[in-house]
């Protein structure tokens, strides 16, 4: 919202607000040549140093670079334009026209056919009819417009007739009245559209009564035609020192300004440049040192103060452009100092300023109090500069009371209207009270003894007429009336219940308690029938009962159950349940509280050490925020210095002047703007905002997710708030910062709802909501279908694993079964051979005892045989045999064996390599059986004298060879034989391969070849 101010200073001159924008706020240059706002609502600023657009917030700068033809042409804007169809138009200092679009940021020239050689450094403008029609003035030489046609500038000719040798300066349509107004250096041209008709001085076809009075006026330029119809121009002749002003009443064929001069308002050079009329029909002028509005009442100029007061001031030497936007801001642009934005319709604080009536100059007193008096006056105190009345529009007039004089320079610190609405009370500085009466216009000063002169800083009537009074250093003190006349030497107590020294503040409460505020010993209620204290507030105590710090500045009773309590914090205290809440306020704001008033709406105004906030109980959120850029002069407020008038307008008082406003102006709009997307950066890069916009949804790769959004509702004056939220990423709603950005420097892989909006004063939301849908692609290890391959990979590895499992089960069972199958057979074999041979040795024992005994030795080698199987299996499937470094030393210790009972000559020939080998346990095991079959067979039936095993490794194969000397025997005879068949199954069971030679009285050699 914005807020202007009003100062005192002559009446022909004017101060307002500025907000100022200048190279420490993102402008590109101080000189500033144009000025306008697109149908987006974004301002574009022309400056020498290039063109750039704002937001609100921030510039964004769009200059001439040699290698992109759709850049600007040159930096050095001369002026911009907006036609009927929104195109930007840039006119550029070197003569460069084409217009820019303002989505896409591409230049787009367009050609000029001159006429005139010296048209090419002529001063052009850009003006348009009602129409649409686009002209292009150059000063002094020729008009053209635009053909869309051919896409250039050509005469104008064939519209708007020019008399001959006479060069245009100005021209402005009177659409209702179809005629076009011509300035020219020979005097003023009316052309009638629907006839045709020039009439000019010396040839006034249609008899203008404009051009009968002043056709014969030269070098007429600037000129306006109004909306009341008033047809504005200047004229400076050459032989006139300065410029002059007209303003013709064409409706009513009357003058209105003739001859106007600006010389009585400014005593030095001036060269106007162009007006403007506001949407509220205020006409403005702007030009070298010269920036004025005119009167409508006194039917005058004045001028916009020129010159340094605050930081909301104006200063400059040309106003180059001047432009109103759709708020009615009005935009300036200025030669030397940058751009400002004001607001002259919407003066909401009236900054007063006393004048020290001594030595009359402004006075430096602070402003202490307030009192509305009779016919709508108020008294005013201010620190060593005396009392002051003001009538209702705040002027200074005489104070008009006996007993004080006009030019006074009493302190008052406090005033306070009696029970007696006639009475006013008046504590001063040193120690004394005034008894003004309202009624005769007269005062009485009392001393008051037990003050000890300490300042009286406040003052209470209870409803027993007595008096409280607060000092400076000396504390609480109650006056007890006892007597019609008041006698301030006596019946003056001490509240010792008090302990302070500074009392602050004084309020008597709807139960007629009173509330006592201290610098620094916090809030006291004390009953005033007793003087006892009922309640001391500190930061100490119960929970519900503390204050945020010992300070208390100020009391606002806000109803039964609520009365605020402003010092260092804000806190609202309950008199009925006795208990304190504290109010937070945003970090961004001071802590300390100077005054707080309610007005008729029920919203609270509270001021700080810098700025004021307005606030409503039934919303503690939401806190608007007022300072010197809202028009207040000085934003340092006092503490209990503010009072509220009986026609509801708040003064409040600061360190050096007090403003006056209503806060009924404060009305916030009907309709909240949506908010606009400004900007889109990417790892910190700019991307163009209409080309994202206009996708579905903004997709960016995996190294892509540092992002910042620029936000803007593209409104200029502070009257809404901007939130925004990242679904998935905040958990609730963001207000955004000065800067209005969102700000995500990292965003994991995955897609999000972008939303932006803005609400009011009140927390009230827009309707509309702005989004945007942004994906972030994932890394290709972050993908679906990378997971989707991790899984199925796991799931591979885990089949394969299974499904070893499964084969080592199964080889484990195989095992299990080859094993009980073997011992099964070779148990079977001899049990069965012992069964039998013992039945025929039963049955020879008493009658054949060598038989007998044949059969006992046969089934002593069937156990012993059926020991050393099972002893055999025991050892293979020990762990610790898997080398066959042990699978030989249990061939040779069986050798040994062999070797005691049969006596033949057992050598062993092994590789060294093959000593480490190590060999699966149904391997070892059919191995063994396989070399003590043979051995067994060569020793005990082939009654071999020398047997040879060797083993010989050559990778992968490992072979086994057992060569006897034995009586050999016929192969094709014993090939059914139990002993060969079960090698050859043994053989069979580890895939290896197996071959017996044979000769009969020549040996026997039994090969087992492997691979491992």
């Amino acid at each position: 919202m914005c807020v202007c101010s009003l100062v005192c200073l002559s009446q022909d001159e004017r101060q307002y607000t500025f907000a100022h924008y200048s190279t420490d706020k993102g402008l590109a240059g101080h000189e500033v040549k144009a000025v306008i706002q697109d149908k987006a609502g974004y301002i574009w600023v022309g400056t020498v140093t290039g063109l750039q657009r704002f937001d609100g917030t921030r510039f964004v700068t769009f200059r001439h670079r040699k290698s992109d033809p759709g850049s600007i042409p040159e930096n050095n804007i001369n002026h911009l334009f907006r036609d009927k169809k929104d195109n930007l138009w840039l006119l550029t200092a070197a003569g460069h026209v084409g217009t820019f679009d303002t989505r896409r940021f591409r230049f787009n020239p367009v050609n000029i056919a001159y006429t005139k050689k010296n048209s090419v450094q002529a001063d052009k403008k850009f003006f348009t009819d009602s129409r649409g029609n686009i002209y292009l003035l150059c000063f002094r030489t020729e008009l053209l417009v635009y053909d869309e046609k051919v896409k250039q500038f050509v005469p104008a000719s064939h519209l708007i007739p020019l008399p001959p040798k006479w060069p245009v300066l100005s021209f402005c349509e009177d659409a209702q009245a179809g005629k076009f107004y011509i300035g020219t250096d020979s005097g003023l041209v009316v052309f009638n559209t629907r006839t045709n008709n020039l009439s000019y001085s010396g040839h006034n076809v249609e008899k203008e009564l404009l051009v009968e009075q002043y056709g014969h006026i030269p070098n007429v330029a600037p000129m306006l035609l109004d909306s009341k119809h008033r047809f504005w121009f200047l004229s400076w002749p050459p032989t006139v020192g300065c410029p002059v002003f007209y303003c013709y009443d064409l409706q009513n064929n009357s003058t209105v300004l003739k001859n106007y001069s600006f010389l009585p308002l400014i005593k030095e050079y001036h060269e106007p440049s162009a007006m403007i009329e506001q949407k509220n029909g205020t006409i403005w002028i702007k030009g070298g040192n010269i920036f004025a509005s005119y009167l409508e009442k006194e039917n005058k100029f004045q001028l916009v103060h020129n010159g340094y007061i605050n930081g909301q001031s104006i200063s400059f030497e040309t106003v180059h452009d001047l432009r109103e936007d759709r708020e009615e801001n009005l935009w300036v642009a200025t030669n030397n100092n940058g751009l400002f934005r004001f607001n002259p319709g919407h003066e909401f604080f009236q900054n007063v300023h006393h004048m020290n009536r001594t030595k009359n100059i402004p006075g430096e007193g602070s402003a202490l109090c307030f009192l509305t008096d009779n016919n709508n006056t108020t008294l005013m105190g201010a620190w060593g500069n005396g009392i002051y009345r003001y009538d209702s529009s705040f002027k200074n007039i005489p104070l008009n009371i006996k007993g004080i004089p006009e030019n006074n320079n009493i302190v008052v610190w406090c005033m306070q209207q009696s029970n007696d609405a006639d009475i006013v009370w008046m504590g001063t500085q040193p120690g004394g009270l005034y008894k003004y009466n309202r009624q005769t216009k007269s005062a009485a000063y009392f001393d008051v003894p037990a003050l000890e002169q300490s300042t009286v800083r406040q003052i209470a009537e209870d409803k027993y007429g007595n008096l409280w009074i607060g000092t400076h250093t000396r504390g609480l003190f109650k006056y007890t009336r006892t007597e019609t006349e008041y006698n301030f030497t006596t019946n003056v107590e001490k509240i010792t219940e008090v302990d302070a020294r500074t009392i602050n503040a004084l309020t008597i409460d709807k139960s007629g308690n009173l509330l006592v505020g201290t610098s620094a010993n916090g809030a006291y209620v004390v009953d005033t029938r007793n003087n006892r204290v009922i309640h001391h507030f500190t930061t100490d105590g119960p929970p519900q009962q503390r204050l945020q710090t010992m300070v208390v500045t100020s009391f606002c009773i806000y109803n039964d159950t609520a009365v605020m309590i402003g010092g260092g914090g804000f806190n609202v205290y309950n008199p009925v349940k006795q208990t304190i809440r504290k109010i937070i306020t945003p970090s961004s704001m001071p802590f300390d509280v100077s005054a707080i008033q309610k007005d008729k709406d029920g919203y609270l105004w509270v001021t700080l050490t810098t700025g004021m906030f307005r606030l409503k109980p039934e919303n503690l959120r939401v806190f608007m925020v007022f300072d010197r850029i809202d028009g207040i002069a000085n934003d340092r407020f006092v503490t209990g210095s503010s009072a509220t008038l009986p026609d509801g307008r708040m003064v409040f008082g600061s360190t050096n002047q007090f403003i006056v406003f209503n806060p009924g102006d404060f009305v916030m709009v009907d309709s909240l703007p949506d908010v606009a997307i400004a900007g889109f950066k990417v790892q910190n890069q700019s991307l163009p905002v209409d080309s994202l916009l206009s996708l579905k949804r903004i997709e960016l790769g995996p190294n892509q997710n540092a992002i910042t959004i620029e936000l803007s509702y593209l409104l200029f004056q502070r009257n809404s708030l901007l939130k925004y939220k990242l679904e998935g990423i905040d958990k609730g709603w963001v207000h955004a910062d000065i800067t209005n950005q969102a700000v995500y420097p990292y965003l994991p892989p995955g897609t999000y709802t972008f939303k932006a909006l803005t609400e009011d004063a009140e927390g009230r939301p827009a309707k509309n909501i702005t989004t945007l849908i942004i994906k972030v692609r994932p890394v290709w290890w972050q993908t679906w279908w990378f997971f989707g391959l991790i899984v199925f990979v796991c799931l591979g590895v885990f089949l394969w694993i299974d499904r070893l499992r499964l084969q080592k089960i199964k080889a484990t069972e195989s095992v299990r079964n080859r094993i009980a199958t073997s011992l099964t057979e070779d148990m079977g074999n001899s049990l069965s051979s012992i069964n039998i041979t013992s039945e025929l040795a039963k049955t020879k024992i008493d009658t054949d005892t060598e038989r007998t005994r044949e059969y006992i030795n046969q089934i002593s080698d069937s156990s012993n045989r059926m020991v050393q199987a099972m002893y055999d299996m025991v050892w293979s499937i020990n762990p610790e045999s898997d080398t066959l470094r042990h699978t030989i030393d249990r061939m040779k210790d069986y050798a040994a064996e062999m070797e005691s009972m049969y006596t033949p000559s057992i050598i062993f020939q092994v590789d060294e390599q093959a000593k480490d080998l190590r060999l699966r346990m149904e391997t070892r095991y059919e191995m063994l059986s396989i070399f003590k079959e043979a051995v067994n067979n060569a020793a005990r039936h082939a009654q071999a004298k020398y047997i040879e095993v060797n083993l010989q490794y050559k990778n992968p194969a490992l072979t086994l060879c057992i060569r006897d000397d034995g009586k050999g025997f016929n192969v094709e005879l014993v090939e059914l034989s139990r002993g060969l068949s079960e090698m050859r199954r043994r053989a069979g069971n580890v895939d290896a391969k197996f071959t017996l030679k044979s000769e009969i009285n020549t040996g026997t050699t039994v090969r087992l070849s492997m691979n491992q």
